[in-house]
């Protein structure tokens, strides 16, 4: 993603040196004012999506788009370059080191599988991460309690924890990760069988997955404990967000008319029940 790095295992700032000794230049500014520079130029708005083209080559070629992430960044993917001033990057060493910390520190970067990765140089750098789960077990969608239950149990969370532990170690310094859950149906918004209940306020219902959630996900050390999040996102095709969903889809439901089912609880609830 960017070119004259140190050749040693670690970025180490070295300082560099205007060609000519006279006049003003970017690095006579305040390292203050460089790093106000750097996250103008390198923070992205969204999430950086790192993909290939031949994931199963042995030795894929990464590729970088800008998608949208949480409501923020733009509507379609776009090439990295396009919004990015990478070439800042390039200027000198000096530059390179202090810049990297902010493209790979202050960015949220989206993978597609735990063997997707950076230069070794890099990885100590990165700080959040979204983590695709499109070939989640579907068998958690369920209606039923306790076939998600078992789907859980046996495979869902053990793939999860199979997956957070490559990442983990191959970014050593990382703060968040997190799974977006999204069921495949199209323009389904899933809610989960141990959070709908006769039980109808929303403290009510967090409550109840907290109880659940705190069984059924056990944490193997504190620091996964610590950068795990789980949630669940929108369905892709939906036309909606959370607080449009129609009334008329809650028809029958178990849910109070004034307190309708929101995203937001199993996230809350997943916080919850790993802190406690």
């Amino acid at each position: 993603m960017a070119a004259h790095a140190p050749t040693s295992g670690q970025l180490v700032w070295t300082q560099s040196h205007k060609q000519s000794s006279g006049g003003r230049s970017f690095l006579d500014l305040p390292r203050e004012l460089r790093d106000l520079v750097y996250l103008f130029a390198l923070r992205m708005s969204g999430a950086i999506f790192i993909y290939s083209l031949d994931p199963y080559s042995t030795r894929p070629v990464m590729r970088a788009k800008i998608v949208r992430h949480k409501d923020a960044g733009p509507l379609e993917p776009t090439p990295l370059g396009q919004d990015m001033a990478t070439t800042l990057m390039r200027t000198c060493r000096q530059v390179h080191v202090e810049s990297a910390s902010v493209l790979y520190g202050k960015n949220i970067f989206r993978l597609y599988s735990s063997n997707a990765s950076f230069a070794p140089l890099y990885q100590s750098l990165v700080r959040h991460i979204v983590f695709t789960t499109d070939s989640m077990i579907q068998k958690i969608f369920a209606d039923n309690l306790d076939t998600v239950e078992y789907w859980w149990r046996r495979h869902f969370w053990p793939d999860v924890l199979g997956k957070s532990s490559k990442v983990l170690q191959t970014f050593p310094s990382l703060e968040t990760l997190t799974f977006p859950m999204k069921s495949k149906q199209y323009g389904q918004n899933w809610r989960p069988a141990f959070i709908a209940s006769e039980r109808k306020t929303r403290e009510q219902r967090v409550v109840l997955a907290v109880n659940w959630l705190r069984v059924k996900c056990p944490f193997p050390d504190e620091r996964l404990r610590k950068c795990l999040q789980l949630e669940i996102v929108a369905p892709t095709g939906a036309a909606f967000g959370v607080s449009d969903l129609s009334r008329d889809a809650y028809d029958g439901s178990r849910f109070l008319p004034g307190d309708e089912w929101d995203l937001t609880e199993f996230s809350e609830a997943f916080a919850r029940a790993k802190s406690n």
